[in-house]
């Protein structure tokens, strides 16, 4: 119980911190964070307080304590229609207690006009009680690399052409980011999970065009915002989850959210999944999903797990498909 006091402690003393983001580029969407791996988004992106597997890597390191076995995932998001989503994950205990664990992710997003790569490592342990993990994360993008050919744009004139060409900004970014979570099973049904996301997450960006009048921005840097998120999991039966998470605006540029989502396991080998995010604010642009999975145990030392999930969202809705492997 004096865990409990310690961690409720920790997140009153955070949330009353007084935060404030820097001004964020101009570049829209930059490492935008669209929630990754079908399970979770199959959940309502609540998964702070279930994170059990592969996906802890992205939602809670601490979660990666609940891995007994090796397990690989790769999903692929066709966000919006617009812009394509990679993430492969890796993890494995390395105790047989379960103690300790690791894992990694690599996301890849974008095309030539605006790519992202995100490298994690994460470390996790059980420290008197108190599942602890920490993820530490290497950012690079790239952009403005699209090529603007003459051909393309036969209603301009060629100096209209050329002054866009010489317009055009292009360049690189680097940083790195930091998170660190936090699960406690308070039963052995019910689970507490705390994640506090990108704690410091700076980005350098460097841009710069051939025009040597107009210059763009050029060098600066500002810090991806920082997240909290409050969560927790209880299990019904051997076959049915429920999930809910709760991320409050700490930082002014990101609304409060309510998660929540459920899972039911059919004959050992369908799961169904539903879910909704909330965000507390004057749009409607809150998040539906529905998704389905399969467990197959193709040999045996292997299982493979298929997801779907389908999301409704305001602008478009986005399907996600997630194929992962256990190793038993």
């Amino acid at each position: 119980m004096k865990k409990l006091i310690f961690v409720l402690l920790l997140v009153l003393l955070i949330a009353e911190t007084p935060v404030t983001a820097q001004d964020l580029s101009g570049i829209s969407g930059a490492f935008a964070d669209i929630g990754y791996g079908a399970r979770p988004a199959g959940m309502g992106f609540a998964y702070a307080g279930l994170a059990n597997d592969v996906h802890s890597v992205m939602w809670n390191p601490a979660g990666l304590t609940n891995t007994s076995k090796k397990e690989a995932a790769f999903t692929y998001t066709d966000q919006l229609g617009l812009i394509s989503y990679n993430y492969l994950a890796g993890s494995m205990p390395l105790s047989r207690d379960k103690r300790k664990a690791i894992g990694a992710a690599l996301l890849v997003s974008g095309d030539d006009m605006m790519r992202e790569f995100t490298l994690q490592g994460s470390y996790a342990q059980i420290l008197y009680g108190v599942k602890v993990g920490a993820t530490l994360k290497m950012r690079y993008a790239s952009f403005g690399n699209n090529s603007i050919n003459a051909s393309d744009y036969v209603i301009f004139e060629p100096d209209e052409i050329q002054e866009g060409q010489m317009n055009q900004v292009y360049g690189s970014a680097v940083g790195f980011g930091f998170d660190v979570g936090f699960q406690y099973d308070m039963t052995k049904d019910l689970r507490l999970g705390l994640m506090f996301k990108d704690i410091y997450s700076p980005m350098y960006w460097d841009s710069k065009n051939d025009n040597e009048i107009n210059k763009p921005k050029g060098s600066y840097s500002e810090t991806i915002p920082f997240e909290m998120v409050l969560g927790t999991a209880f299990r019904v039966n051997k076959n049915i989850i429920f999930a809910a998470d709760y991320a409050p605006n700490i930082m002014d540029d990101v609304d409060t959210r309510f998660s929540w989502g459920g899972e039911v396991k059919w004959f050992d080998i369908l799961y169904t999944r539903g879910g909704m995010v909330h965000y507390v604010n004057d749009r409607e642009d809150d998040k539906y999903s529905i998704g389905t999975g399969l467990d197959l145990k193709v040999i045996r030392k292997l299982r493979v797990l298929v997801d779907f999930t389908y999301m409704f969202e305001e602008l478009d809705n986005t399907l996600r498909f997630s194929l992962g492997f256990e190793f038993m």
